[in-house]
């Protein structure tokens, strides 16, 4: 039930973020941008207190949510990393991707030291 909950609110979140690429290149009007923004934010919030409360069965399950923490946050880091590459060669680095990236490096550490230091 919970993994069905995840998944219908992952696909709302993949479809708003195709709709904010604007594939179709028509001008979207201010109250539908608003309207995708805050979709978008209350999707995010459902998916960030799903994965928040997630609890493992047993140890084979909580392997599984670790791995995919791990994956998840490697295909994050590639994806920003490539694209400060790629705007590196074009001289022109948006600092959005290298503050993403340095807070994902970071709480990686942090977390991790902290977890070290109290277990």
């Amino acid at each position: 039930m919970k993994l069905s909950i995840e998944i219908i609110i992952s696909l709302i979140i993949l479809i708003i973020l195709g709709v904010f690429l604007n594939p179709t290149h028509l001008l979207m009007p201010d109250s539908v941008s608003m309207l995708l923004i805050m979709a978008l934010i209350v999707g995010f919030l459902s998916f960030v207190g799903l994965i928040w409360r997630e609890q493992p069965k047993d140890e084979r399950d909580l392997a599984h949510i670790q791995k995919s923490g791990r994956v998840s946050f490697l295909m994050g880091a590639t994806i920003l990393v490539v694209g400060i590459v790629l705007q590196a060669v074009r001289h022109d680095v948006d600092p959005w991707l290298i503050y993403a990236l340095s807070a994902m490096v970071l709480t990686k550490l942090l977390t991790r030291m902290f977890h070290h230091f109290t277990n």
